[in-house]
């Protein structure tokens, strides 16, 4: 975001709902979208809730505020819906009466000639919908794409799916679905995928004759389907592509080139391979347009995880950039030239991969709404809620404010611990050996709040590539700009959103093991202080079981973090492990010994308990703000 922008939107967007803000959903949430449905414009939001046959309907109130609708069920008991577990969602005026119509895509349990994987609803344009008509021709959809693909100015659909029966596919197929102009469709052609896990399919003018075609991923594969204009299809398909199970794709000019590239967002085949191989090693493949349809190799950025994808300028610089849905939302800077800065997750953002970006404060600057299902594996099955941030700061290539803690995109806290990315920051390396200072290295911060108050930053460490900053305790909420010196003169300048509370709990290897403690105290009163992880000959830290010993012990677990000390009470902070059980909170506040750090003490529920060793993932919320998700090995 340009900084012209920034100060055009301080008088209007001062009143923007800001910090991240969660409403219940149904069960085990998936698929997210955002469109205006009743015509105000401004931009609702809507969630799939795969375990619930259902939609959440969120209404934006103009600010980033949102009212959430009854829950909108898709079938009814004995219907061709009643079995469609919702996936993914797409929306467009499909009847053209000028109100935001919904398309669900999904799998059903147990298909058959009579159940349907697509549903169409007609929107009142109230944020209300008719009732839900089944789509015959897919049967256990996994995207689906709304489009003028045959000419006529009437919106078409464009689907991947599964074949097989059950929960093991077979392989899938692309279908194209003619629209009749009320709403409804006639089967269009289809196109065998082979053999696949799993298909994702995105729309973009590839060959530069104007008219709209089809880019879909598949395990190892691509397959590109070039449109005459007529909703007529040429296919063509390449092998050996560098991923395995592909969740996510998305086109866009990556290189300026004036050519359409594309993004794939999968499983990494080299993370499968090897010694030490692992099913959570993810890869975003960038593919570069030749012009004529085809692709060729370029640049690869490694994820932990893989999901949905999103190209757009997001931070203003004129360059692409990229959004995905990991266990946080992680945000790529695009350079320009087809590759993309290491990413930055959103640390309070939802957990299930989906997500959807939009102008939720009418202020010019993009947030995101996305989603987290709270049912572990093995629980029965709760709602899950959704989590939107209605104003996003997205970094610049020159240097990205993020917490101390987890390293985390979103807004931050007064007296909170934060670090800047960059390069040529400072001129050379330097930790305090002391208190903060003010000055490190010839290095300083100046944080100017939305009042226009300019404080300096306490300094903890500088070097040329990143300084770790205390944010001035008396910073005002609202936006403000970080400025970076080095020897008197600014290297760098970024924005940040300053909220009251901002959690981040930290880390201590990349597998996201919580920095803690533990203490069990047992029935007569002994204390023991336990350590939760180990650090190998080669420096690796892995991590150690806690042991709930025995029934009459107590043990509880105390965590180190930031931004938390501003809290309203303690009965506003919450923790959940595994998603589902919740852990008495018995202090939150600062630690007392080092500037900025926090610390929350809980008592381990003995709910948790198993035979054996189990990893789980940690989250606290105070006053309503998420943290970062961490985890813990249990037994």
């Amino acid at each position: 975001m340009t900084r012209g922008l920034w100060v055009l939107c301080l008088a209007t967007c001062a009143q923007a709902q800001t910090g991240y803000l969660t409403y219940p959903t149904g069960v085990a949430p998936s698929g997210v979208t955002a469109a205006d449905l009743n015509s105000d414009g401004n931009p609702d939001v809507v969630v799939a809730n795969t375990g619930s046959n259902s939609l959440t309907i969120l209404l934006n109130n103009g600010a980033g505020g949102f009212a959430a609708l009854p829950p909108l069920i898709l079938g009814q008991a004995n219907s061709a819906l009643a079995t469609l577990a919702p996936i993914t969602i797409a929306a467009g005026d499909l009847n053209g009466d000028h109100k935001i119509d919904l398309v669900v895509s999904g799998t059903t349990s147990f298909p058959t000639s009579q159940t349907a994987g697509l549903a169409v609803l007609l929107g009142n344009g109230d944020g209300t919908f008719q009732p839900p008509q089944p789509v015959s021709g897919c049967s256990q959809s996994t995207g689906i794409q709304v489009a003028d693909l045959n000419g006529d100015g009437i919106p078409d659909l464009a689907v991947t799916c599964l074949t097989g029966g059950g929960l093991v596919p077979t392989g899938a197929y692309a279908a194209i679905l003619t629209g009749n102009g009320d709403g409804t469709f006639a089967q269009g052609p289809g196109f065998d995928l082979g053999f696949t896990p799993w298909a994702v399919l995105t729309i973009g003018d590839f060959n530069g004759d104007g008219k709209p075609d089809v880019a879909i991923a598949v395990g190892q594969g691509l397959t590109v389907l070039l449109n005459d204009g007529k909703a007529n299809f040429q296919g063509s398909s390449t092998a050996g592509e560098p991923w395995n199970f592909a969740p996510g794709i998305a086109a866009s000019d990556f290189n300026g080139d004036g050519v359409l590239d594309l993004a794939v967002a999968g499983q990494s085949l080299a993370s499968l391979t090897g010694p030490l191989p692992s099913p959570d090693g993810g890869i975003v493949a960038v593919l570069l347009g030749n012009g004529d349809g085809t692709f060729q190799t370029g640049s690869s950025l490694a994820t932990i995880g893989f999901g949905q994808l999103a190209a757009m300028d997001l931070n203003g610089d004129g360059h692409i950039d990229l959004a995905e849905g990991l266990p946080a939302l992680v945000f790529f800077a695009g350079r320009g030239d087809g590759t993309f800065e290491s990413g930055y997750p959103f640390g309070g953002s939802g957990s299930t991969g989906y997500f959807a970006l939009a102008d939720f404060t009418g202020s010019g600057v993009l947030g995101f709404a996305g989603a987290n299902d709270l049912a572990a594996p093995s629980a029965v099955q709760i709602a899950g809620n959704a989590v939107i941030l209605p104003r996003a700061v997205w970094p610049s290539l020159t240097v990205a404010n993020v917490s101390g803690a987890g390293f985390g995109l979103g807004p931050l806290a007064p007296g909170s611990i934060a670090t800047a990315f960059g390069s040529n920051l400072a001129t050379l390396s330097s930790t305090a050996t002391g208190p903060p200072p003010l000055s490190l290295g010839g290095a300083t911060i100046s944080v100017t709040d939305l009042a226009g108050t300019a404080d300096a930053a306490d300094l903890f460490y500088v070097s040329p590539g990143q300084l770790n900053y205390l944010i001035p305790a008396d910073s005002a909420p609202g936006l403000a700009t970080v400025s970076i010196m080095a020897n008197g003169n600014v290297t760098a300048t970024g924005q940040i959103e300053i909220v009251s509370v901002a959690p981040a709990i930290f880390t201590v290897n990349s597998d996201y093991l919580v920095a803690a403690t533990v203490v069990k105290v047992s029935q007569n009163g002994d204390q023991t202080f336990e350590t939760i992880y180990q650090t190998g000959q080669n420096g690796n830290i892995t991590a150690l079981p806690i042991d709930l010993g025995a029934e009459t012990d107590t043990v509880y677990l105390s965590l180190y973090g930031t931004g938390i000390r501003n809290l309203a009470s303690l009965s506003a902070v919450s923790a959940t492990i595994g998603r589902t059980f919740s852990a008495p909170v018995t202090y939150a506040g600062p630690e007392g010994n080092f500037e900025g750090l926090d610390q929350v003490n809980l008592q381990l529920p003995r709910t948790i308990a198993s035979p054996t060793a189990y990893s789980t993932v940690l989250e606290i919320t105070v006053d309503g703000q998420p943290s970062n998700q961490v985890t813990l090995l249990i037994q």
